[in-house]
């Protein structure tokens, strides 16, 4: 009961001062509903369990080296060997690294589908059996099996209408029949978003070292991830020990929980913004417990009259705290509207990884986190002003006329004390948001080795069925190739196996002139591997530094060429010319993948970023696309989807109807898919940098406005309080300009305290900006000069507004004013 009556006297006491009322939840519902939204992707990425079941026994199998280097690959040999052998998991699956594509052919037009090849056991793996049909059964994996298909639930309905008789049903996939034996439940879709998953029919004895199978196993009730960890390692090197051509000696097996393979490299961004809206979040409550305290002193008498009239000091503060918690609660009620409007758009801003989480949005432990924030946070700015009122002194308030406000000695230090705070919280964001806008904006001026201007891209999943030898592949290249060219506004169009800021597969390399045999590293080389069609430099613009291009003539039957990079000439033939040396790609690693001979180079090219703008040029290898190995052909068939690359002389986008026609020109069922500008290739390679720049920017940016508004409060505050003493300093010759620099200077003292914390906060919290930024240091002498400016500048006019209205004062009415 006595809780109602405070919450009725809290409403009546609000609606009283419905200006401060406003100011306060509106800063409140900002702070609380960022924190809400960022907290709504931090959960889904890092806390939410992962909707399979017994979500927390996957794990993923990473190859580990002493560099530091981790991969989530492996070759078929190995995966034989571990699932065999190894009692630390229960079960393990594998599937293809990439998500490749099976092109449909029905009534529409063809569609391209987004499937993995998976091992027979991948659904058990997982405990997600389909919910129709049945699941895949050993028969299924071997090679040359009849062709079956799961779908996923998505595909199901959309596609084939929900009916349940598919089961059994034929579909044409990469055209070929597969027989559909289930349909999976509804929101599995691993890996990456997938609509259907076949068998990938590996052959148990094969010996092929490459890289390119993801292997994700259950862990044993009976064991622990640790114990899990340690039986890996001792399988590693079994493993080696065994069949040392296939394991590494300097190579272990590490487990990555399955969450953690899949969202750990948004773990450093998303905390560091989650610490980042927290700061605003204190910057709101800062500002909040200064309205407080203003309202606390001008309610001085109010409080010493309850307090003659009996209330004790507790039940002052409660009633207090009452006002506080039910502002704050207004307050995250506004901000989880707000909430629920930003969560789509940090989705959407956010990189690619962000958006695979699926269906991110206001649930019931986000609401639970909500109300939590809104408790504290009304504690937290109505803790302070609650206790300073409680312990008010009786006289004053009680003896002076009804318009004196006065505030204590004590009061005015602590709204020093608070304005400190917000502008050291406020400086360390916009030296944070300062360091990641210079590496964002060194990183978009960063050349990536091609022009992406005026040039569209598309992708085609050809079916392997057709395309199993490069002569076939050649022709069809050929007459893609021309089709597009002779589109109006296309300037030249080429084919490449892997686009720039891409995929792309690297393969090892021995230098024939320079290798010595059995050594791994005398002329031993490693390198992205580029198979590419005549033109594409020239579509590209990727400058040729010495020697040719490729030609139509460079094809099956004609002696093996390649085209190096610098960044490769310079560290196999430092200082001479490499044109016309040899090198064999697959070899000492990967024989299986080999030339059948040497191959000579006829060029050599600019350095392009292959992996990212933030990565130095790696050393590349280009092949002609209708010279590169069969079983090279038949992973890239399976795996990856070819690239038509088209600069045009007008828009990109306006040609994109005109290259479909073209394509479908030469083959009626063949889908294009992934229409984008290299334009949109290049930001897209920058999602996370540009995602952090843009929150952590925006963020700043809010301090910044709520840490001038929490200085104009505090001081237009102060300068009422003191009116009388400025009519007197006036009435005794004190000029307009001398009030003036008597308000600045004194709370620039304040300000210039804020600042100095600020800056040693930021020395120290900077370095967890050390992964986010790249190519400025995170101690940058400009940020660290330039920021503090900025904030000295805005500080100014927020104090100087409240100096010029005390400087305007008429000295006969300020002394009247008591």
């Amino acid at each position: 009961m006595t809780l109602f009556h405070d919450l009725r006297y809290a409403v009546r006491t609000l609606r009283h001062s419905p200006a401060v009322t406003v100011m306060t939840v509106l800063m409140l519902a900002l702070g609380i509903g960022a924190n809400t939204a960022i907290f709504s992707v931090v959960y889904g990425a890092l806390l939410r369990p992962l909707p399979f079941p017994g979500a927390a026994d996957l794990v993923v199998v990473y190859r580990s080296y002493p560099s530091g280097d981790e991969w989530a690959s492996n070759s078929v040999p190995r995966f034989v060997f571990w699932r065999a052998n190894n009692d630390a998991l229960e079960q393990l699956a594998a599937h293809t690294l990439a998500t490749s594509g099976f092109n449909l052919l029905s009534d529409g037009p063809p569609e391209r589908l987004l499937g993995t090849r998976v091992s027979f056991d991948f659904f058990s793996v997982f405990a997600t059996p389909p919910v129709l049909g049945r699941d895949f059964v050993a028969a299924d994996d071997r090679p040359g099996a009849a062709r079956v298909v799961v779908l996923s639930d998505r595909l199901w309905r959309r596609q084939f209408g929900s009916d349940p008789g598919i089961v059994g049903a034929t579909v044409v996939l990469n055209d070929a029949g597969h027989e559909v034996v289930g349909v999976a439940p509804p929101g599995f879709d691993y890996p990456e978003r997938a609509e259907l998953w076949t068998p990938i029919q590996l052959d148990p004895s094969s010996r092929e070292r490459a890289n390119y199978l993801t292997l994700v196993g259950r862990l044993r009730d009976d064991r622990s991830f640790e114990q899990a960890q340690a039986a890996m390692t001792v399988l590693a090197r079994q493993h080696y020990a065994m069949d040392p051509e296939i394991g590494g000696e300097s190579e272990n097996l590490v487990l990555r929980p399955l969450g953690e393979h899949l969202y750990g490299q948004l773990r450093t961004s998303l905390l560091v913004l989650l610490g980042a809206v927290g700061f605003v979040l204190l910057i709101a409550c800062v500002n909040v417990a200064n309205l407080q305290l203003a309202r606390s002193t001008a309610r001085q008498k109010e409080i010493a009259l309850r307090t003659v009239l009996g209330a004790s000091g507790g039940r002052i503060v409660r009633q207090l705290l009452t006002e506080s918690v039910l502002l704050a609660a207004i307050g995250g009620a506004v901000g989880v509207v707000l909430a629920w409007w930003l969560v789509p758009t940090l989705v959407a801003l956010g990189p690619a990884s962000l958006r695979q989480l699926g269906n991110l949005g206001i649930d019931v432990s986000i609401l639970l986190f909500a109300a939590a924030v809104s408790l504290v946070t009304g504690i937290v700015f109505g803790l302070v002003p609650a206790l300073q009122a409680a312990h008010t002194d009786l006289n004053d308030p009680l003896k002076e006329g009804s318009t004196r406000v006065l505030g204590s000695r004590g009061s005015g230090l602590t709204r020093q004390i608070l304005v400190v705070s917000e502008v050291a919280l406020a400086l360390v964001l916009m030296i944070g948001a300062a360091l990641l806008i210079r590496s964002f904006a060194g990183l978009r001026a960063t050349d990536p080795g091609f022009r992406a201007d005026r040039v569209l891209t598309a992708k085609l999943a050809l079916p392997e069925a057709r395309f199993r030898d490069a002569t076939a592949l050649d022709r069809f290249n050929r007459r893609i190739v021309d089709e597009i060219a002779a589109v109006p506004g296309v300037e030249s169009a080429a084919i490449a196996s892997s686009l720039p800021l891409e995929l792309g597969p690297d393969l090892p390399f021995i230098v024939n002139a320079q290798y010595v045999e059995g050594s791994n590293t005398e002329g031993v080389g490693d390198a992205q591997y580029r198979a590419v069609s005549p033109g594409y430099f020239g579509t590209l613009e990727i400058p040729l530094v010495r020697g040719r291009a490729f030609t139509r003539q460079d094809i099956t039957g004609t002696p093996g060429v390649v085209v190096v990079n610098e960044a490769l000439a310079a560290r196999h033939w430092p200082g001479t010319d490499p044109i016309g040396q040899l090198l064999t790609i697959g070899p000492p690693y990967v024989p299986e993948l080999a030339d059948p001979a040497p191959r000579q180079v006829v060029g050599v090219v600019r350095d392009v970023r292959e992996m990212s703008l933030d990565a130095d040029p790696p050393q590349i290898l280009y092949v002609p696309l209708a010279q590169i190995p069969q079983l090279v052909l038949e992973r890239f068939m399976q795996l990856m989807p070819e690239n038509v690359i088209v600069r045009t002389v007008v828009g990109p986008a306006s040609v994109t109807i005109a290259l479909q026609e073209a394509v479908w020109a030469v083959e009626p069922t063949q889908p294009v898919s992934q229409v984008l500008t290299m334009d949109q290739i290049v930001t897209r390679s920058l999602g996370s940098a540009q995602f952090n720049m843009l929150l952590l920017g925006m963020l700043s940016a809010v301090a910044l406005l709520l840490a001038a508004v929490g200085i104009y409060g505090v001081l237009s505050f102060l300068v009422g309080q003191r009116t009388r003493e400025i009519g007197v300093r006036m009435a005794l010759g004190a000029t307009r300009t001398d009030v003036e620099r008597m308000v600045v200077r004194q709370s620039l003292t304040t300000i210039a305290a804020g600042v100095a914390v600020g800056l040693a906060g930021a020395f120290a919290l900077t370095r967890l900006l050390a992964s986010l930024v790249h190519g400025v240091s995170v101690l940058d002498p400009t940020t660290f000069v330039v920021s503090p400016l900025v904030l000295l500048a805005v500080a100014l006019v927020a104090t100087y507004l409240p100096a010029r209205r005390a400087a305007a004062l008429d000295p006969a009415v300020a002394l009247r004013t008591e």
